[in-house]
């Protein structure tokens, strides 16, 4: 069957394995930094303590900020997440990790702005002991949460809005449009063109 020019149907556009992995890898990295971030001191106060010495104790991003390693745990399980599903599935999968992201970086902001940095306790510090001076922060923990937030946030959009664009796990990552080698075996040439994404029972789309 023969079809005029410029009837042919328009092949679909070419699903990107890089973008698929590079989520992958954002949603990665993301959960690395955030973990980072909880076990780094984030408030450093020095004690006198009763005996006349003087101590340092450090508050963890753990011991501020709780939810850092939740977030990090839940990052690696939005990869696998993100690599089994797809259509919109994976769609509603990237939204809830670009929601995640957000939430982390308003915890950033309320950091910044309204100075949590008091509500961990110090350990390590013997029974008795008394503050010197006030805490005295360390900015690099906060950093790494508002990067981990940032990339979350990021690789949740990219979910999102480019589902579409992002082969599923187990597919070929060939292009739909590009044409199977003609089979013989009718059986065989109806799973190619399946394959392909064409209709094995439309002449045209052959």
């Amino acid at each position: 069957m023969t079809t005029e020019p410029g009837s042919e149907p328009s092949p679909r556009p070419a699903r990107s394995k890089g973008l698929l992995w590079s989520v992958v890898l954002l949603v990665l990295v993301a959960a690395g930094v955030l973990w980072g971030a909880s076990a780094l001191v984030w408030v450093e106060q020095r004690f006198r303590t009763p005996f006349g010495t003087e101590v340092s104790a450090g508050i963890t991003g753990g011991d501020i900020r709780p939810e850092l390693v939740p977030m990090a745990l839940a990052g690696l399980a939005a990869v696998a997440a993100v690599l089994a599903t797809g259509g919109w599935l994976r769609r509603v999968v990237g939204a809830l990790i670009a929601v995640a992201g957000a939430v982390l970086g308003w915890r950033v902001f309320q950091q910044f702005s309204f100075g949590w940095f008091a509500t961990g306790t110090a350990g390590d510090v013997p029974p008795g002991s008394t503050p010197i001076g006030e805490m005295a922060s360390r900015p690099f923990g906060l950093l790494l949460m508002a990067a981990g937030a940032l990339l979350l946030f990021v690789a949740g959009a990219l979910v999102a809005f480019r589902a579409g664009r992002m082969p599923a796990m187990g597919a070929k990552y060939s292009a739909p449009g590009a044409a199977k080698q003609k089979s013989h075996d009718p059986d065989r040439q109806m799973w190619n063109d399946l394959d392909a994404g064409r209709d094995p029972t439309d002449e045209q789309d052959r």
